[in-house]
């Protein structure tokens, strides 16, 4: 049995898509020439060009198979096979993988967009999330933060992806405090707000991490699966804790390249999902980063592919989405969509609570 990796392959001066192709298939798999291959190893785990399309001038889409016995399940080797050694040759990038051959290997979202849908009660409108911030705040600044979101309330707050263990707000204290004051505001408006504290941190403590976040009372967690692997987050969806993880996206722009690494859609939309995350942040377009609205499309389109064998997962757009611009935004993006808002709520003169209440007023329209 075979499984297949696609590619957008752009050949450079002096290079051939038929000798770069099969450079590919190979170097990915037996790391040596046909010419000193023998028959079986040829036929059996050498990985092989099954298809070659010109898409553009110098540019391509490759098809190429490999064995599942060279990854036998080990999500380690997979991404080895995925981007390992031809990360390191310009003119690569990885677009799409057939996860149906494979996807017993990897345990996608644990509840989805359906999931999540049904335990916070809300069928079909797009939901809200803030981040606390910023980091330096005590523990008591923070929950207060935590308190106004929620009874303002907005669906989902999250910690800061850079709050995480400091002496000013120890994880433990912060998250008993941080649950503590989203459900008073539950007691007071009658709507629960999710608290995702963040959990990154290294292996070994990981997983504690994770169960102490629900042992706490915590809705769901925050996780960087670039920073601690996406094995690791793929370990924490399978485990026995039983809590949505919302991936960000830091350090993962160093996967990303106009012509090499993962296209957008790819990592954001479908590795991320494949290996776990129920909702996946990425920097939405117009913000302070880069990302085009084609990207952002596409990321959204590969999260909620209902032809991929996964429960589908939230797209997640941040990184200067404007309060006042929801109504735009839902019109590009549809309801299926976490719209999360720092800044042009943190902004508004009449605080944090004013500018959730008309957040969410905008998105019950």
């Amino acid at each position: 049995m075979r499984f297949t990796i696609e590619y957008l392959v752009t050949c450079l001066q002096g290079e051939t898509i038929q000798e770069k192709a099969l450079g590919i298939a190979l170097e990915q798999s037996v790391e040596l020439p046909t010419s000193v291959l023998d028959a079986w190893i040829l036929a059996n785990t050498a990985g092989k060009v099954e298809s070659i399309k010109e898409t553009g001038e110098k540019t391509f889409l490759v098809e190429c198979s490999y064995a599942v016995s060279i990854v036998d399940g080990d999500l380690t080797q997979f991404l080895n096979v995925l981007l390992g050694n031809i990360s390191l040759k310009p003119g690569i990038q990885v677009i799409n993988v057939d996860w149906e051959t494979i996807q017993d290997w990897f345990p996608g979202p644990r509840f989805g967009v359906e999931g999540v849908r049904v335990n916070m009660g809300i069928p079909n409108r797009p939901l809200s999330c803030s981040a606390l911030k910023p980091i330096g705040f005590t523990i008591d600044k923070l929950a207060d933060i935590a308190f106004q979101f929620a009874t303002g309330g907005i669906d989902i707050i999250k910690d800061d992806h850079g709050i995480a263990d400091q002496r000013h707000a120890p994880f433990s204290e912060r998250v008993k405090a941080c649950v503590e004051a989203v459900n008073h505001a539950h007691d007071l408006t009658g709507k629960q707000t999710w608290y995702f504290p963040n959990v990154t941190t290294k292996g070994s403590k990981l997983i504690d991490r994770f169960r102490e976040a629900e042992d706490l009372g915590a809705q769901g967690v925050l996780l960087c699966p670039q920073l601690c692997g996406l094995e690791m987050m793929a370990d924490l969806a399978s485990s026995d804790v039983n809590l949505p993880i919302m991936a960000h996206p830091s350090f993962s722009g160093t996967y990303l390249g106009a012509i090499n690494g993962f296209s957008h859609s790819f990592l954001y939309g479908s590795l991320w999902r494949a290996f776990g995350a129920d909702f996946v942040i990425y920097p939405n377009n117009g913000g302070r980063f880069s990302f085009t609205l084609d990207e952002c499309i596409g990321i959204n389109q590969a999260a909620l592919d209902p032809m991929v064998p996964y429960a589908r997962t939230f797209p997640t757009p941040g990184g200067g989405v404007d309060r006042n611009k929801i109504p735009e935004w839902r019109a590009k993006y549809g309801n299926d969509i976490v719209f999360l808002m720092g800044a042009s709520l943190y902004k508004h003169p009449e605080g944090i609570k004013a500018a959730t209440i008309e957040v969410q007023e905008a998105l019950n329209q």
